[in-house]
């Protein structure tokens, strides 16, 4: 996986000493390019949308078909 950062101030990502070290002040602002080496960690899109929330608003709108308006417009299939 690879992501981008743009724009993220360098004391939010490096403590003071690496600061110091590399000659950065904390409020200098970099992009940031983040590059897994291994699959390990991914996960996938479903489980991204699970934990963000993305359709949690579906478990408050109503079924559209229940599982006997499926066997009334199936009946011939069903029998």
């Amino acid at each position: 996986m690879r992501a981008t950062i743009d724009r993220i101030e360098a004391g939010r990502l490096l403590p003071p000493d690496d600061l110091k070290r590399l000659g950065l002040s904390p409020r200098r602002l970099l992009r940031v390019v983040l590059e897994t080496v291994d699959d390990e960690d991914d996960i996938s899109i479903t489980e991204m949308n699970a934990k963000g929330g993305a359709f949690n608003h579906l478990a408050d709108e109503p079924d559209l078909y229940s599982d006997t308006d499926l066997i009334e417009r199936n009946e011939d299939f069903v029998r």
